[in-house]
């Protein structure tokens, strides 16, 4: 089975990620095509993926990662879809194969994600990947965008997709997709950077987090508390007016 992997990307340089990223997704072994869709940068992203023949790039003018998920999903060919987290690297080499072996049509599963760590030792930190592989995972099946999301196609098309939110958009997604059943995790980890947890501060970040999560229960507008996660940062999402650094 070919896996298509859609890499949202804006102004990808000044974090690192896409450096190490774009390397360790062509390395991967099985049949695959790369699919990296960049909403205008500002710090030469784009120029950075043009230099690798094998990534399929396009420019868009989406405004929020969930709308550049879906234009690669729309282009993709592959029978499964890995939406890959721009700041979260796939175990080496044998990542596909590990989503092929767990989506085979014999086991019935249809999507899932892969365990979770960070790029950053911390006691905090580390918890807050075992809470996200062992309890949320698990028992309630949300499965968030940087556990690098994994599924058919052909079920991401029944549910037309990624919701187009401007954060918690892998929540809903993952709320729509259990309904055809529980994810599987693939037992490799992924890393993320944990930027926002150096720069904003470990514990500041974590209540933060959890506010939003509570924002979210409560349907607060989605703009309204992207705002607050991203700060003055496009992180996810390109507002008129709003600083890119």
């Amino acid at each position: 089975m070919t896996c298509s992997i859609i890499l949202p990307c804006l102004n990808e340089m000044r974090h690192g990620y896409i450096q190490r990223i774009l390397p360790n997704l062509i390395d991967q072994q099985g049949s695959k095509e790369i699919i990296a869709v960049v909403s205008q940068s500002n710090d030469g992203t784009e120029d950075f993926i043009a230099q690798y023949p094998q990534v399929k790039l396009v420019m868009s003018d989406a405004i929020n990662r969930a709308q550049r998920l879906n234009q690669g999903i729309e282009i993709s060919t592959g029978e499964i879809v890995l939406l890959h987290h721009p700041a979260t690297l796939l175990p080496e080499v044998e990542a596909l194969n590990s989503i092929e072996l767990m989506i085979d049509r014999s086991t019935g599963a249809l999507w899932g994600g892969f365990q979770h760590s960070f790029d950053l030792d911390h006691w905090l930190l580390r918890f807050t990947s075992w809470y996200a592989d062992r309890i949320r995972f698990q028992r309630t099946g949300i499965v968030y965008l940087d556990h690098c999301i994994f599924a058919r196609r052909d079920l991401l098309k029944s549910i037309d997709y990624v919701p187009d939110l401007d954060i918690f958009e892998d929540t809903l997604l993952s709320e729509r997709l259990k309904a055809f059943g529980m994810p599987v995790l693939v037992d490799r980890k992924v890393m993320t950077s944990a930027r926002r947890f150096r720069d904003r501060g470990i514990y500041q970040q974590a209540l933060l987090n959890q506010i939003l999560k509570i924002c979210y229960r409560l349907k607060i507008d989605p703009k309204y508390m992207n705002k607050l996660y991203e700060q003055k940062s496009s992180i996810n999402v390109t507002y008129r007016n709003q600083d890119s650094n």
